[in-house]
């Protein structure tokens, strides 16, 4: 599993590091990067700990064998007597208990006796059971694998074996019991993987991360400039947060409508990543909520700031299914080049009730454009039909600078 992770989190960072180098680091959830770095660093601090402990003088602390394992051992032939050959500290103490490293001579009834090694968890009172020359009781834990764990209480028959012993304590020395290579595991007892399979699972860990940018790929392979896409890419990637784009503008007035009762508005503005719509407190009162929507939801509901008064009431409304909402992106995008000036941000639009002073032609809202620069900023207001009504601002030269002159005349 180590493996497996680590060959998918490198074939992951390899296509996060091109796309870095194409400008296309975008485009996919916020949480991939750092769940695939903190991924592989974890595979490597447990592969380095699996190894450290697989290589330990090759031998591994296991747990005290329990009652019934003892009893299972014993009916299934896997309980030995051995001899102690050496013994030695591993530095380590557990409820200052050593852990110790013991080299045994094993004799069994169904091969020939042979030498391993094992670690124990030894009370500090029966170290001297486990001395050099004493012969002890351990437990096989496969009966095709040399592996043994020592058993420090064995059941009184094997306190007597142990007692009238004649033949195992005079065990110097045993060839090792040398298993043969395994087909499936190496020889640190870890599953083998194919290293066609490692590099397979890398393929699938890059592919994962180029999918998202597939079509900018695509693009660039057909020889596409890498940072005329990834110009592209981030615009696309705004404005698909922008609260104008088709889609979102019609869920951002569905929510807000849900949350009104009702399709009457006095204003809604769309912003970059948030909108605010103004609805009458009932649908025939005089006052005014203001209902924010931001990341995807309503946020807030709260009486506007300002209240209308004077000649602003009787409140006049516009019907929200009357707006094509889908269409203020269009609008939106022509303001640069009306206006001559790249903007810092994107543009905000509002759709409105026109004043009553200025509406001649009795329209049932307006929209208005907004947008700012470095050193400008310009905006437009149309009628529902999208012809313009008025024009302000914009750089020297421009479209917007040009109908401001003339009407001033």
């Amino acid at each position: 599993m180590i493996r497996i992770l680590r060959s998918l989190s490198v074939g992951f960072l390899l296509g996060w590091l091109l796309l870095a180098a194409l400008g296309l680091g975008g485009g996919v959830p916020g949480w991939w990067l750092p769940t695939a770095l903190a991924i592989g660093v974890l595979t490597v601090i447990l592969s380095t700990v699996v190894t450290g402990l697989s290589s330990a003088a090759g031998s591994v602390l296991r747990p005290a064998p329990s009652d019934d394992a003892i009893a299972t051992a014993e009916r299934e032939g896997r309980l030995h007597l051995a001899r102690v050959v050496d013994i030695s500290s591993t530095g380590t103490q557990i409820n200052d208990n050593p852990v110790a490293e013991l080299q045994l001579v094993v004799a069994t009834s169904s091969r020939l006796p042979y030498s391993t090694r094992t670690r124990a968890l030894i009370d500090q009172v029966r170290l001297p059971q486990f001395q050099p020359g004493n012969v002890v009781v351990v437990l096989q834990v496969k009966a095709d694998q040399p592996a043994v764990t020592l058993v420090q209480s064995p059941p009184q028959s094997w306190r007597d074996k142990v007692a009238d012993d004649t033949r195992v304590g005079r065990m110097d020395h045993a060839p090792e019991w040398v298993q043969e290579p395994s087909t499936t595991r190496d020889a640190r007892g870890i599953l083998r993987i194919p290293a066609a399979v490692l590099v397979l699972l890398l393929v699938v860990g890059f592919a994962a991360r180029l999918y998202p940018v597939r079509a900018e790929l695509a693009e660039i392979l057909a020889g596409a400039s890498p940072s005329a896409v990834a110009d592209a890419r981030t615009l696309r990637l705004e404005r698909a947060e922008s609260t104008l784009d088709p889609a979102r503008a019609q869920e951002v007035i569905d929510d807000l409508v849900a949350e009104a009762g009702h399709t009457s508005f006095t204003e809604v503005h769309l912003g970059s990543t948030a909108a605010t719509g103004t609805v009458p407190t009932a649908p025939d009162a005089d006052t005014t909520d203001d209902i924010d929507w931001r990341d995807g939801k309503v946020t807030a509901r709260e009486p506007s700031l300002i209240q209308p008064s004077g000649d602003e009431l009787p409140l006049q409304t516009f019907d929200a299914a009357d707006v094509d909402w889908a269409g203020l992106q269009g609008l939106a995008d022509r303001l640069p080049e009306q206006g001559g000036f790249e903007l810092e941000d994107a543009p905000s639009v509002t759709v409105s009730v026109p004043s009553r002073t200025f509406n001649e032609d009795d329209l049932p809202y307006q929209i208005s454009v907004w947008g700012s620069g470095a050193y400008h900023d310009a905006s437009v207001t149309y009628d529902p039909d999208g012809n313009v009504i008025s024009m302000n601002g914009g750089a020297a030269g421009s479209e917007i600078a040009a109908w401001v002159a003339a009407e001033q005349g």
